[in-house]
């Protein structure tokens, strides 16, 4: 089995288990199209903010979501959320399973990083 380009904490298990997740799913889709919080999660996914916090920090250690900071105009901030996932990609062929994870915003020094860490 292999995994190409994704960090030592998420192994594939732990990734399938959260894509098997409907509430994670629909974050990583609502927090594709724009940042949003925790609030605003929890609207969407119809749960409590707890719940979304929980998904939230298993989202986040497996590095498939990011915490940021949105300004406010009466110069409060809220903490959002963006999801880093652009890809996911599991292949069969040949009697070997391969794997692959591609985030937003990663650039080659951060995949060579990332590959160089695998060795």
């Amino acid at each position: 089995m292999t995994d190409e380009s994704v960090t030592e904490d998420a192994d594939l298990s732990t990734v399938v288990d959260l894509l098997d997740d409907d509430h994670a799913r629909t974050i990583l889709v609502a927090t594709s199209a724009e940042p949003r919080s925790a609030s605003e999660l929890s609207d969407r996914c119809g749960v409590s903010v707890s719940t979304i916090y929980r998904r939230v920090d298993r989202l986040t250690a497996a590095d498939l979501l990011e915490e940021q900071t949105r300004p406010r105009a009466d110069g409060h901030h809220d903490t959002v959320y963006v999801s880093t996932l652009e890809r996911f990609e599991l292949a069969i062929r040949d009697g070997d399973l391969t794997w692959r994870i591609e985030r937003r915003g990663e650039d080659v020094a951060d995949q060579l990083s990332r590959l160089w860490g695998n060795f």
